[in-house]
């Protein structure tokens, strides 16, 4: 019987997704043992991330090819810019 294609995906992705958790400052954020200095750098790095993604999402609003697509990504700008923004 051959892999399915969800358990290969997953398989293949474990590596990185581990990693990606076992991180330090991942780690330091789940227990609290996170410097603040660092977390705040993070908060300021990932707000202005944000703007760029906002701005990128808006183009493909523009560029979508049908209005189902369209409203999609306008959904995507507006959490961007009033959820996530808001949590910084």
């Amino acid at each position: 019987m051959s892999e399915r294609f969800t358990d290969r995906l997953y398989r293949l992705a474990r590596p990185v997704w581990e990693a990606q958790h076992g991180h330090p400052f991942v780690q330091g954020i789940g227990d609290g043992s996170l410097d603040i200095e660092k977390f705040k750098f993070w908060v300021r790095q990932d707000y202005l991330f944000l703007i760029d993604y906002a701005r990128l999402l808006a183009l493909a609003v523009a560029r979508a090819p049908d209005l189902d697509s369209m409203r999609r990504f306008a959904d995507l700008v507006h959490s961007t810019l009033n959820v996530e923004m808001d949590l910084h």
